[in-house]
């Protein structure tokens, strides 16, 4: 298998590189009269004419037969500040013809008998699309408008004279175009024809640049989105879509980010040495608590359908005033937007769930409407794998938005998500667990436009998170007796009202202020039962073994109220510089916490495509009330914890659109609340209830340091792809030392390539390399009881003292598309781990006490996934 992939992969990259070769050979050389002014402007004349008149006005010489530019069709060039070599690409595209410069004239010809069939099969199959953005109302060139050609992927930017240029399969296609400071022009229908040159001019509006539109916070990353000229890291929907993921889960889709360290098993996420519960998660500006499926597992897959999700916005530091009670980042996702004049249903299926979406309009676009549905079952994969051990594990999601305008300033949304698990194990042991997990919200938005100056934004809200878990364990041998019983139930409602105002006193400044109450009810009630054998080692009068056990039961019923409130003023004291300086007050009344965070962010453009941005804050969390640690007999609300941000970020975009970033930070944590950690990071179904190594980890204060680097391009050509590398290191400060936090990901390599070679077809590669986790060491130890029977005892080394082995892999994803009546079917086929290595959980040991009496042991690894393979199918109409 592993072999297998490897020959397809190699043979995959094999057969495009003569391709790329032959463009680089039929390249023209820039000599002296080629490099002569254009001036040159015409729109839908004969090719001769345009020849003649390219002639007369940059007074280059040219020789050609008349017959042979008289068989070809209409051209445009708006060559004005282009050169001569530029305005014959343009104006030959497609048509076969090549040129060469001479001493004294520029020849053209048909191409040489080898390569005339070559060209005429290339006419055939392409054509050309020539486009020039200008802004209004003096037509001047804009450089840098990013244009979205549908199926393409990524963008394509203008030059310096506002052209670009595509070569595309004959058909239909829809342009978005976007600059900075102007206003979005979409163009749709636009032809290409076999062999064709087609023209377009698009003029866009000036648009002032709003100060709520300018991104500040650095660490920012936009994703899913069509283009951004936010910020230039924005990976379009695209490139995401185009790019390997399992189970097309929305979280799959940002741990390629520098930053952001994840876990095969689990979709949580680790930002920069943080755990995934200090990362507020918003969904349309709710905060979800409970935002994952299959919590047994760790949280698989996230509650969220991807073809719901509009765009996201991950910040990994720094972020504003407006975002509260999380101290490491923000992950904000928004639902799309549906089309009002028509309806678009989508229907998908794969190896692991079912999909359904459909959205459109009524009220003549006033109106709109968003329902989608999931159901997944991953039994059957686990049987196929090899993994599922008695495992049965179902979900489901569904989501659903209805919008209306009220007139041009006031648009009301209300919201619903619904979420449940069901985890059954049976395992051969005998070990019984039985699982329930919900989660339901439901919200109203109003946003509201009261003035030209003032908007506000209000949310309305109300949710519920349920858990029902139950489960025994068993003791082997020939008898199997209960070792281990839970009863765990668990409720917890919240009611909240969040309203957020914006007041534009100018275009140079901001003031935006807003409050933010909730009042939620928790309801624990847990119960455990252990009982297990202790050896006596030391009492001759005693039995050599007792079985021991004991009891813990907790309920809990805490309530209570808390209350948020921002106000930061936004600054454009010059027009590369842009600041915004803000302070949030919270109070948590079961904590009995009140906290004031100052922040300060700031962003200037120090050259025309360089920005640099920095931050710093405080940032707290508080403990809530829906995080009580009663499986580990702790029923303290402890006080908030502090992290002290430092970020500087920056960010450079060359000509041909390759964009570059580079951002160093340091977080500081003051008053970490106490962990319980499992020091055998082994996922399984009594996991709060493991095989002694849990254990209480409270440090007296945390710090996190890296720098990371991002290259990317994803200019609307062919190919699109990205690079980065972290270099992190995360600790916490137990008693006098240092130790690295579970997650600890000292280097981090991420390289992607995508291609799509036709419209309909798409393959890329992501490979990634990470260095290995921090681990515990277990030592075993022959003992000897007091009846002379000898037993095995397990200790636990200096916690986090050793390192699991580095892991790296490939992942591979190869899409088709097939037009099927009106809509459209795509099927693909993903490989994650395509050479199956092995990915380190922790390390795994094997022991016996040999015929002499001495103890042997053994040290290996536990891995995660193994190689993964998925196939998949999406119909949209």
């Amino acid at each position: 298998m592993t072999a297998g992939y490897r020959t397809i992969i190699v043979c995959l990259l094999a057969a495009h590189t003569p391709v790329v070769q032959a463009q680089e050979a039929d390249h023209q050389s820039s000599t002296r009269l080629l490099n002569r002014p254009a001036r040159l402007e015409v729109r839908e004349v004969s090719l001769e004419t345009a020849i003649r008149q390219l002639s007369q006005r940059s007074g280059v010489p040219f020789a050609f037969s008349p017959d042979v530019l008289r068989s070809h069709g209409t051209v445009s060039c708006f060559c004005t500040d282009a050169t001569v070599a530029v305005a014959l690409d343009s104006l030959l595209a497609g048509t076969g013809l090549v040129y060469s410069e001479t001493t004294r004239r520029v020849v053209l010809s048909p191409p040489a008998a080898p390569r005339a069939a070559r060209l005429r099969e290339s006419i055939v199959q392409s054509g050309t699309l020539v486009g020039f953005v200008r802004a209004a109302p003096d037509s001047q060139p804009i450089n840098g408008a990013w244009i979205q050609v549908s199926g393409r992927l990524g963008v394509v930017r203008t030059d310096d004279m506002g052209r670009f240029q595509l070569t595309l399969t004959p058909g239909p296609y829809d342009l978005l175009v976007q600059a900075l400071a102007f206003s979005p022009r979409q163009l749709r229908g636009i032809r290409i024809g076999h062999g064709d040159t087609t023209a377009v001019t698009v003029v866009l509006d000036p648009a002032p640049v709003r100060l709520d539109e300018i991104v500040v916070t650095p660490g920012t990353y936009g994703i899913l989105r069509e283009a951004s000229v936010a910020t230039e890291q924005a990976l379009t929907r695209d490139y995401v879509h185009a790019l390997p993921r399992v189970a097309d889960d929305i979280y799959r889709a940002v741990d390629r980010l520098p930053g952001v360290a994840t876990h095969d098993i689990t979709a949580k996420i680790n930002v920069r040495g943080a755990p995934n519960d200090q990362v507020l998660v918003q969904l349309d500006g709710l905060e979800l608590f409970e935002p994952f499926h299959l919590k047994d597992w760790d949280g698989s897959l996230s509650i969220i359908d991807v073809e719901s999700v509009g765009d996201i916005e991950l910040m990994t530091g720094g972020f504003t005033a407006e975002y509260g009670d999380k101290m490491t980042g923000v992950f904000a996702m928004h639902t799309t937007n549906p089309p009002p004049d028509r309806t678009r249903t989508t229907i998908g299926f794969s190896v692991m769930n079912l999909t359904a979406k459909s959205e459109g309009g009524f009220a003549g676009g006033r109106g709109a409407w968003l329902a989608s549905a999931r159901y997944g079952f991953l039994g059957p994969v686990l049987k196929i794998l090899g993994e599922a051990n008695g495992a049965e594990p179902t979900y489901y999601d569904v989501f659903g938005k209805l919008q209306y305008q009220l007139g041009p300033r006031h648009l009301i949304s209300g919201h619903v998500l619904h979420a449940a698990d069901d985890f059954a194990v049976l395992e051969e042991d005998g070990t019984d667990v039985h699982s329930k997990w919900g989660s339901s919200y439901v919200w109203m938005n109003w946003n509201a436009d009261f003035t030209r100056t003032l908007s506000a934004q209000t949310i309305i809200s109300a949710g519920r998170i349920t858990r029902e878990r139950t489960g025994r364990d068993y003791e082997g041998g020939p008898n199997p007796v209960v070792s281990t019983s839970v009863q765990d139930h668990g409720t917890f409602h919240f009611y909240g009202l969040r309203q957020d105002w914006d007041l534009r006193i100018s275009d140079r400044m901001l003031v935006r202020w807003g409050v933010d109450l909730k009042h939620g009810l928790a309801d624990y009630d847990y119960s455990r039962w252990q009982a297990e054998w202790v050896p006596n080692t030391t009492d001759s009068t005693a039995p050599a073994w007792e079985r021991r056990s004991h009891r813990l039961s907790m309920t809990a019923r805490p309530s209570g109220k808390e209350v948020g409130f921002f106000l930061s003023n936004r600054l454009r004291p010059m027009n590369r510089l842009t600041a915004e300086i803000g302070f949030r007050y919270d109070h948590h009344s079961h904590s009995g916490d009140n906290t004031v965070s100052p922040r300060v962010n700031v962003a200037i453009e120090v050259a025309p495509r360089t920005t640099l941005r920095s931050a710093w804050g405080y940032y707290y969390q508080s403990h809530g009330l829906d995080e009580l640690n009663v499986a580990d007999g702790d029923d303290r609300f402890y006080p908030s914890q502090r992290a002290e941000h430092r970020v500087l970020g920056l960010e450079h975009r060359l000509t041909d659109g390759t964009s570059f970033r580079v951002e160093a930070y340091e977080r500081r944590i003051s008053d970490p609340r106490p962990e319980y950690r499992s020091l055998v990071p082994i996922i399984e179904a009594l996991w709060e209830e493991g095989d002694g190594d849990r254990i209480r980890v409270a440090p007296t204060r945390g710090l996190a340091r890296g720098i990371e680097f991002l290259a990317r391009r994803d200019v609307g050509g062919r190919f699109a792809w990205s690079a980065s590398y972290a270099l992190a290191r995360a600790d916490d400060e137990i008693g006098d030392e240092w130790v690295p936090r579970p997650r600890d990901q000292r280097h981090t390599v991420r390289l992607e390539l995508a291609y799509r070679p036709t419209p309909t077809w798409s393959l890329s590669y992501a490979w990634q390399y990470h260095s290995g986790w921090p681990g515990t060491l277990e030592r075993y130890d022959v003992m000897t009881a007091v009846d002379g029977s000898r037993f095995v005892a397990r200790t636990f080394g200096p916690i986090y003292r050793e390192r699991l082995p580095a892991y790296h892999r490939l992942d591979v994803r190869v899409s088709k598309s097939f037009p099927v009546g009106r809509g459209q079917l795509e099927v693909y086929f993903d490989v994650f781990n395509a050479y199956n290595r092995k990915n380190a959980e922790a390390f795994d040991y094997a022991f016996w006490i040999t015929s002499q009496g001495r103890l042997v042991t053994e040290r290996g690894i536990n891995p995660l996934l193994r190689v993964f393979p998925t196939f998949g199918a999406r119909l949209e109409f």
